[in-house]
């Protein structure tokens, strides 16, 4: 995974799980991120951990059957996808679900 890339102090436990949209551009992204950091009173940046799916997740080997990429006991097929997103945000315990535009987000139609 792209997270495990990065030096041991940006690799903490996540704080928060960013639910996102893969159409979604990266200037969307960081743009969103830097407002909701700018606009939540008592948070700090350098605090926050995401958990974002491209960054801990390699669901292409996931759902081509690697077992690398799942824990030992759980198949790799789209329901081990979805058990894995499951147990990650239920042990995150706080979502953050980032929208492109208020009226009409991209985020609400792509399921």
């Amino acid at each position: 995974a792209l997270v495990d890339t990065l030096p041991p102090h940006h690799r903490q436990a996540c704080t928060h799980f960013l639910s996102w949209s893969w159409s979604y551009t990266l200037t969307q992204v960081r743009e969103a991120l830097r407002l909701w950091v700018e606009q939540t009173p008592g948070l700090r940046a350098e605090e926050c951990f995401l958990y974002m799916c491209f960054f801990q997740n390699n669901q292409y080997r996931i759902l081509r059957g690697s077992t690398a990429y799942c824990e030992p006991h759980v198949q790799s097929d789209t329901q081990s996808l979805g058990d894995i997103f499951q147990s990650n945000l239920r042990r995150i315990g706080k979502v953050i679900a980032l929208l492109d535009d208020w009226d009409e987000p991209l985020y609400l139609t792509r399921i």
